[in-house]
């Protein structure tokens, strides 16, 4: 696997800070801030910004800059259905045995989710179990929507909840989603999966 290069380095930090909501809706981000932050030069923060805005977390205005993009109140259950659709097509194409070693980064996002200790780290583990769910699938299109759509439900998730309140939780969907996947019980998991989807999505409703 290649190593990422200095704008999708910078990209992914950003979109943390965003996620997590250091840097809140409608901050401006600055070219010359970040080259100064990674000693690079603006080539590397311009491409990182496009990065941005391809993942809908930045917009670009004229004579405004770039911005961080606001938290519209319709995206829940946009992101929801896209998920929905893609990540389980994803288990839906599977065939044959999983490997060990293509179970393996499912497992890690699994065990980091148990080990998680607050909001924000449960969350990265959710967003890697589910990006690996999709990479199952060989598809390198869908894997890098449902990246995008995993950081948008994150973002949604830490911006509506109290990260003081949170409290650690087995998580016994990714579990029976895991061992159906051992099993290659694939349609299964396909339906446990989207079953997981739509639960979490009715339940940031209430």
């Amino acid at each position: 696997m290649r190593e990422p290069t200095l704008a999708e380095r910078v990209a992914d930090t950003l979109a943390q800070r965003i996620i997590i909501g250091d840097l809140k809706p409608g901050t401006r981000l600055r070219q010359e801030l970040y080259a100064h932050e990674f000693n690079t030069s603006h080539v590397p923060i311009r491409e990182a910004f496009l990065r941005l805005e391809t993942r809908k977390l930045v917009v670009s205005e004229p004579r405004r800059g770039v911005r961080v993009a606001p938290i519209s109140s319709g995206d829940d259950r946009e992101i929801a259905r896209m998920r929905g659709a893609l990540e389980v097509m994803g288990l839906r194409t599977l065939s044959g045995k999983l490997t060990a070693r293509q179970l393996g980064k499912v497992r890690e996002a699994l065990l980091a989710g148990e080990a998680a200790t607050d909001l924000v780290s449960w969350e990265a583990s959710n967003r890697a179990f589910h990006v690996a769910l999709a990479e199952l699938s060989l598809m390198p299109r869908l894997v890098e929507v449902v990246r995008d759509l995993n950081i948008a439900f994150s973002r949604n998730v830490l911006q509506n909840s109290d990260k003081d309140s949170w409290k650690p939780a087995f998580n016994n969907d990714h579990h029976r989603i895991y061992e159906c996947l051992v099993a290659a019980d694939y349609a299964m998991a396909a339906s446990l999966l989207e079953g997981h989807i739509w639960h979490h999505e009715r339940v940031n409703k209430r």
